[in-house]
């Protein structure tokens, strides 16, 4: 079958709908105004939080005209988020101030934050403990962050003077882990009054110094505690050496004055009456061995310097006989003084005859 021609009314009926589509083509444009970008929307768009072009898939009426969903009183609602806290290097949390601060330690390493792993911590810890049991002087290790700051209510002094006042004489450090030169020492307990300040500002300095050298964070803190705990020694030699000097005790004895303390018995009744006594019984003592020690020798030089002197026999000459037999030898002597080896070489009777 044939397709009908187009006729003329066919076509005045096209032009005067395309005519009709032209017209109401810039009314529509007018009612509906193109968006414009907002500084805050701008803002919004280059984090990712707006969605370009969503706002022309959404009509503006429809969404108004919804209606609102009542929530289900069934559902639980869930809590609103809390922000985050934004950490701050320099401020120690709360959470941990009591336990740096308010309560008495029962370890040598003090470290709530966990700032150092597990195994370091056992290390640092298990060389602590062997320090105080070889030393008088314990060692107690604050540990904070590099860039923490204390708190304008604790220092470390009166840390020291409150909570070690009745211990024996105790080191006590604040140290800041990667930042050794930040490190801070104060001693407290029996006898830290009498410390100098300066040999104790050059304590501090030479560990330094000695942690500076590591650039591990734990190898600073290891190397700082090993130098403290070496002059400590000499510290504690010096102060023993100085009471015994003068006769002032500080309640700082080495081990083996402890020693020594623990292997003597208790003093007895007898022991206590003799004791007034007991440097007279020394110097009698000793005045005995040294005579005794000059007798024996004196003994001893004399008899290595005797002299043995042998009788002298009055024996006739010749046996009695007439004369000799001219032969053999003689022996004569004439001075019972002299030695045998002086009058050997003497002639004898009978040549002198011939």
């Amino acid at each position: 079958m044939d397709k009908p021609p187009f006729t003329q009314q066919t076509t005045l009926v096209w032009l005067v709908a395309i005519c009709f589509l032209v017209a109401l083509a810039p009314q529509t444009s007018l009612a509906q105004a193109l968006p414009v970008w907002s500084a805050e929307d701008r803002a919004k768009l280059s984090k990712g939080e707006l969605i370009a072009g969503a706002g022309l898939l959404v009509d503006d009426s429809a969404a108004s005209e919804l209606p609102e969903v009542a929530p289900d009183p069934e559902v639980p609602s869930l809590p609103p988020e809390e922000p985050e806290p934004v950490y701050d290097p320099e401020v120690i949390p709360e959470e941990f101030l009591s336990a740096y601060f308010s309560a008495t330690p029962k370890t040598y390493l003090i470290d709530p934050q966990q700032l150092l792993s597990r195994q370091e911590a056992m290390d640092r810890e298990g060389f602590l403990e062997y320090h105080a049991a070889d030393s008088a002087v314990d060692i107690r290790l604050y540990l904070f962050d590099a860039e923490q700051k204390i708190p304008a209510g604790y220092t470390l002094q009166a840390l020291a003077e409150e909570r070690y006042a009745n211990s024996n004489l105790t080191a006590v450090v604040f140290c800041f882990l990667g930042n050794p030169s930040r490190n801070m020492l104060a001693f407290g307990g029996k006898g830290a009054d009498s410390l100098d300040s300066e040999e104790v500002r050059k304590m501090l300095e030479v560990s330094i110094l000695k942690a500076m050298e590591k650039s591990e964070p734990a190898g600073q803190v290891e190397a700082f505690v090993v130098q403290l705990s070496i002059k400590l020694y000499w510290m504690e030699r010096a102060i023993a050496k100085e009471q015994v000097a003068q006769g002032n005790t500080m309640g700082v004895t080495t081990e083996a004055e402890k020693k020594s303390q623990a292997e003597t018995p208790a003093a007895t009744g007898a022991f206590t009456e003799i004791k007034p006594y007991l440097p007279y019984i020394v110097i009698g003592g000793s005045g005995v061995t040294v005579s005794c020690v000059a007798l024996a020798a004196a003994i001893f030089l004399w008899r290595r310097s005797r002299k043995y002197h042998f009788p002298v026999l009055e024996i006739p000459r010749r046996l009695g006989a007439d004369y000799g037999a001219g032969v053999g030898a003689v022996i004569a002597f004439h001075n019972k003084q002299g030695s045998p080896s002086s009058q050997r070489d003497q002639v004898p009777d009978y040549l002198t005859r011939m």
